[in-house]
């Protein structure tokens, strides 16, 4: 794994971290179809957003190494594309950087 890999795992992490505390908040679930999240891709500078269901965001939430991004945010040296839902698409994490990416979920205990 070079630096570059680990950084833009971290990077993603970040997004994901961020995406996390902003599910807490109860007033989002105000029962609308489709809240907004960030766009967990590795560009720290993005700051597109992507809508989807509460419950669309748990089954990303379930595998430490998934993150929804953008459709197009891919970087395909660190991950591949498992599930494109339109604007938005679930990305996988290369197991070279899994480590990275599950030891910073806030999910895990």
């Amino acid at each position: 794994m070079t630096s570059r890999e680990e950084r833009m795992a971290k990077n993603e992490a970040l997004f994901r971290e961020a995406n996390e505390r902003m599910a807490a908040w109860e007033e989002r679930h105000s029962g609308a179809a489709e809240e907004v999240y960030l766009c967990e891709c590795t560009d720290r500078a993005c700051l597109e957003r992507v809508r989807l269901s509460r419950d669309q965001y748990e089954a990303v939430r379930g595998d430490s190494s998934h993150f929804v991004i953008v459709t197009g945010h891919v970087t395909p040296d660190v991950e591949k594309v498992i599930a494109t839902h339109g604007d938005w698409s679930v990305v996988e994490k290369d197991p070279d950087v899994r480590h990275i990416v599950e030891a910073t979920d806030p999910r895990r205990p």
